[in-house]
């Protein structure tokens, strides 16, 4: 049970999971066809659709930022040195499981996707500040 004590479905819980961690892709898919088949989606799918889709977009637009930051400061001689650095500890593999490589930042996308996933299978509308708010501000809307 959630917090307006509505009982959520299985299919729900595990299109909230996978929409995660396919960056929004099966919960847009599912969007889609719920608009086709006029069919609205209840109030914890969309959530945690929308939630994931949010999510995918805003790190791709801080990935792109980031990029964009660390181009313009590789100009400056002093600062390229450290610039370099952090870059490459960031993006460094920490560690390998299975073939699969850990760099900091992939620890922290992928540890921010299973904590979203977690709550989505034990029924709950999980918590980001700012991100949350935005995403019930726009569903109440």
């Amino acid at each position: 049970m959630n917090q307006n004590n509505i009982t959520i479905y299985p299919m729900e819980k595990i299109i909230a999971v996978l929409s995660y961690f396919t960056w929004g892709f099966v919960g847009l898919v599912y969007l889609i066809i719920a608009v086709f088949r006029k069919q609205g989606l209840r109030s914890f799918l969309r959530y945690h659709v929308f939630m994931s889709i949010f999510i995918s977009i805003l790190i791709f637009i801080v990935s792109q930022a980031l990029i964009l930051v660390i181009n313009i400061l590789g100009y400056i001689p002093v600062v390229k040195a450290v610039v370099l650095s952090v870059t490459v500890m960031m993006q460094s593999d920490i560690f390998s499981v299975f073939g699969l490589h850990f760099s900091i930042i992939s620890i922290i996308v992928y540890g921010l996707l299973t904590y979203l996933s977690v709550g989505a299978i034990l029924g709950k509308y999980s918590y980001l500040p700012w991100i949350s708010e935005v995403i019930n501000y726009n569903m109440h809307k």
